[in-house]
């Protein structure tokens, strides 16, 4: 009697441990989305400065293919490059220079080139610097 005692614990442990080798993993959570790192009363009623002026300038002139509009304004993106940000000047500067060129192409290579990775300029100024007066 104790022999079959000893068999049947060993086999109620063999499909155990089946059902918990078999069994699906539980799903690993979904990493929460990083939040700025600060509030910015501008975001609410999008009044900040930069957000205002690309809109205004570029935005304007892209939409309208104003290639001279654009050129004066990438001059301009170009010159006002904020600390911490090492390609900026560069990228503007090649967008302006396209432009110049009437290259559409190449002035929506340079604006990707801020916006979309792998520098994720707009990303990073609108979570660190989103109120700053630009201009």
């Amino acid at each position: 009697m104790k022999r079959l005692q000893i068999s049947s614990v060993i086999v109620i442990g063999a499909v155990a441990t089946l059902f918990s080798v078999v069994a699906p993993a539980a799903p690993a959570p979904e990493a929460a989305p990083a939040a700025p790192s600060k509030e910015f009363a501008c975001s609410k009623d999008k009044s900040c400065p930069m957000q205002k002026w690309m809109k205004a300038n570029l935005g304007a002139a892209l939409a309208s293919e104003d290639f001279d509009g654009l050129a004066k304004g990438l001059e301009f993106v170009a010159s006002h490059a904020p600390a911490g940000y090492p390609e900026w000047k560069k990228i503007a500067s090649q967008g302006a220079d396209a432009a110049k060129k009437k290259d559409m192409a190449g002035v929506k290579k340079s604006c990707d080139g801020c916006h979309k990775e792998p520098l994720k300029y707009r990303d990073k100024y609108k979570d660190e610097s989103r109120d700053a007066p630009f201009g």
